[in-house]
């Protein structure tokens, strides 16, 4: 269980770079992906670079762990059912070869095939959780419609579990709106608790705080941020 400090919001308070794809040379998560809990038990999200919040490389935790689908079988009928994990009505197209850059971790399904009509993902025929004989050149991405179902709220956040009870975390724009990069990559961050969204002190931070923030957000790794520049 991870223990989050909170303190009133300041112009001092944390800055947090996230390390994307021009930093490294390659795709990588560039926003905080779309998390979604799903049937028995998995979590959805849609991440990699580039894409909106409507569209990227589809991956599913199960077990604590998050993976990937290899391409392999396919279709837009499995996109439309991992769209509706995700909270969007349908899907209007897949990308196959990493388009939205390769994943890490397991690969959980491969050949995957679906009817289209299918309320979850497991009632889908594939060769079976964790068995795959695929790379993450071949991650599977989905184009969901831009449009919700009924009790699914639009925001780019994970959820988390905190002993605080915290909620979800998040990513604050530090400048004007029209100043701000696309994807958001670095800002303040922010937690929710019960009484709301509240800043993160930056007193004992420290590199290693800023990567597991990082990761929960999808992204790789961490880079300094320029105080200065805030300043």
């Amino acid at each position: 269980m991870r223990h989050v400090r909170t303190c009133p919001w300041s112009p001092w308070g944390l800055l947090l770079s996230l390390l994307c794809s021009s930093c490294l040379g390659f795709p990588s998560p560039a926003t905080a992906p779309e998390d979604r809990a799903g049937s028995q038990g998995l979590r959805f999200r849609l991440a990699g670079f580039p894409r909106k919040p409507f569209e990227g490389r589809v991956e599913i935790q199960r077990a604590g762990e998050w993976g990937t689908i290899c391409d392999d079988d396919f279709t837009l009928q499995a996109a439309h059912v991992l769209c509706r994990e995700l909270g969007f009505t349908e899907a209007t197209g897949w990308t196959h070869s990493a388009k939205y850059g390769p994943g890490t971790g397991r690969i959980w399904l491969d050949n995957l095939s679906c009817s289209g009509t299918e309320q979850s993902v497991t009632e889908c025929a594939s060769r079976g959780w964790g068995n795959s004989d695929c790379t993450h050149d071949e991650d599977a991405g989905v184009i969901c419609k831009d449009q919700r179902l009924p009790g699914f709220s639009d925001s780019n956040v994970i959820e988390v579990e905190q002993h605080l009870q915290v909620e979800e975390v998040r990513l604050r724009p530090a400048v004007g709106r029209g100043r701000r990069p696309l994807p958001v990559t670095e800002g303040l961050v922010e937690v929710r608790l019960p009484e709301g969204w509240s800043q993160v002190c930056d007193k004992g931070w420290s590199a290693q705080n800023s990567h597991v923030v990082c990761g929960m957000l999808g992204f790789p790794s961490e880079k300094r941020v320029n105080t200065a520049f805030y300043r």
